[in-house]
C-alpha cells in the first residue's frame, strides 16, 4: 500500500486498479485449478492462490484506486455522492452475490467449486477488460505516462514512495488539516470494526433465537439490501435537500449503528431483530462521507497516498477485530453473550465523538484544499 499510493499519485489510477483485479482474477482461476486437483492439500491454496495475489495489492489496490479516481474526476459538490453511489455498487454485490450463488451451487453446477469460481473468474474479466478499455490512464496533467518509466520495477519499488506516504500522511497543513486527516483515517479503522461481528452474530442468533442458518441468510439479505436503497437515497437526500454538513451523516451512521445493536442485545423475538437491521441499514453512510471528506481536505496529487492508507485502515482491521469480537464472545457466551455488541457500540461511539469534534471544532469550508476545483475530465 504504501508503494502503490504514492505510485499510482505518480502513474495514475488505471494501472494499479488493473493489477488489484488481475491479483483477483488470477486467485479464482487457481482456485478453480486446486479444486479439479484431487490429490493436493488444501494448503496449496495459500501457495499458488493468496499468496501470488497478495503481490498485487488485491482488495486494497482496488478499492484504493477506484475511490482515488471516482475523486479525481468529481467535483467537491457531486464527490459524495459519486462515492457513495461506488460504495453501494460494492455492498449490493454481497446480497445478491450469495442470493445467485446459492442457486448456482445447489441447481446448476451440482455443487462444484471450480464452476463457481469459473463463473468467478469470468466477471473479474469482464472488469479487467471494462477498466482497461473505458477508463484513462491518467487523471491529472501532474501524473506522468508509464513509458517515461525507465523500468517498471524499480519504478514501483522505489524506496522514496514509502517515504512519500508517511511525508504526506504526516505533514503540517493549514486550519489544522492534518489532525482532521489523521483522526478521519482513525474513524475508517473504529467504522469498519462492526464488519466483524457478523461471524458472531450468527452464533449468537443460535443461541439465544435458535435461527437456522437460511433465518439467517434471509435476515442479512434484508438487510444488504436496504442498505443499498438507503444509501442512494439518504445521502443526496440529506447532502443536497437538508444540507447536512459530511460530519452530520456520519453522526447519524454511527448513531444508527448503535442503535442497532441495542436492539441485536435486548431482542427476545424475530421482528425486534428486523427493527435492528433497518437501524443497522443506514448505518454505512459513513463510509462514503469519510472517504468523500479526505479527499476534500488534500490535493489531487495526495490522493493515491491517502487513500491507499484508508484501504489498509479498511481492510486490515480485521486482524485486530476478528479477535476481539471472538475472544469476547468465547469469554461470556456462558454468562452475557450479547457483549460483543457493546464493542460495536463503543467503536461507533468512537466514531461519533470524531465527527462531532471535527463539526464543532471546524467550518466546512476550512476543511477544503485551496487547489480544490472542478475537474470533470481526464487526461488523455
Amino acid at each position: 500500500a504504501f508503494f502503490m499510493g504514492a505510485w499510482a499519485d505518480r502513474r495514475g489510477r488505471k494501472l494499479p486498479l488493473l493489477m488489484g483485479l488481475i491479483g483477483k482474477f488470477y486467485y479464482s482461476v487457481m482456485i478453480v485449478v486446486n479444486a479439479l486437483q484431487e490429490n493436493w492439500p488444501v494448503e496449496y491454496i495459500i501457495y499458488t492462490a493468496t499468496l501470488p495475489m497478495t503481490i498485487t495489492g488485491a482488495d486494497v489496490a482496488i478499492f484504493a484506486a477506484a475511490f482515488a479516481y471516482i475523486t479525481d474526476i468529481s467535483s467537491k459538490e457531486s464527490r459524495t455522492l459519486r462515492v457513495t453511489v461506488v460504495e453501494v455498487c460494492y455492498l449490493l454485490t454481497m446480497p445478491t452475490g450469495i442470493a445467485i450463488g446459492k442457486i448456482l451451487y445447489n441447481g446448476v453446477t451440482n455443487r462444484s467449486y471450480a464452476i463457481m469460481f469459473t463463473i468467478n473468474a469470468s466477471m473479474l474479466l469482464l472488469a479487467i477488460l471494462y477498466t482497461f478499455l473505458r477508463l484513462d490512464w491518467r487523471t491529472s496533467e501532474k501524473q506522468r505516462p508509464l513509458r517515461e518509466a525507465n523500468n517498471v520495477i524499480t519504478d514501483f519499488f522505489d524506496t522514496d514512495h514509502v517515504v512519500q506516504t508517511l511525508t504526506t500522511l504526516c505533514k503540517r497543513r493549514p486550519n489544522k488539516r492534518r489532525i482532521y486527516l489523521l483522526i478521519l483515517i482513525l474513524a475508517m479503522a473504529f467504522y469498519t470494526f462492526q464488519r466483524d461481528e457478523k461471524p458472531m452474530m450468527y452464533l449468537y442468533v443460535q443461541l439465544v433465537l435458535k435461527w437456522t442458518f437460511d433465518e439467517f441468510s434471509n435476515f442479512k439479505t434484508y438487510v444488504s439490501a436496504l442498505q443499498g436503497v438507503i444509501l442512494l437515497c439518504a445521502v443526496p437526500l440529506l447532502n443536497k435537500v437538508f444540507n447536512w454538513r459530511d460530519t452530520c451523516v456520519m453522526m447519524l451512521g454511527a448513531i444508527c449503528h448503535s442503535v442497532a445493536r441495542i436492539f441485536y442485545a435486548t431482542a427476545s423475538v424475530d421482528w425486534l431483530l428486523y427493527v435492528g437491521g433497518t437501524f443497522a441499514a443506514i448505518g454505512p453512510v459513513v463510509a462514503p462521507v469519510i472517504r468523500s471528506t479526505v479527499s476534500k481536505i488534500i490535493p489531487a496529487e495526495e490522493r493515491g497516498k491517502i487513500f491507499s492508507i484508508l484501504a489498509v485502515a479498511d481492510n486490515a482491521v480485521p486482524i485486530i477485530s476478528g479477535v476481539l469480537y471472538s475472544q469476547i464472545y468465547n469469554a461470556t457466551i456462558h454468562t452475557e453473550p450479547a457483549s460483543i455488541y457493546f464493542l460495536t457500540i463503543g467503536t461507533q461511539m468512537a466514531v461519533f465523538i470524531i465527527a462531532v469534534i471535527i463539526n464543532f471544532t471546524t467550518r466546512e469550508e476550512a476543511l477544503v484544499h485551496e487547489d480544490e476545483e472542478l475537474n470533470e475530465g481526464c487526461v488523455e
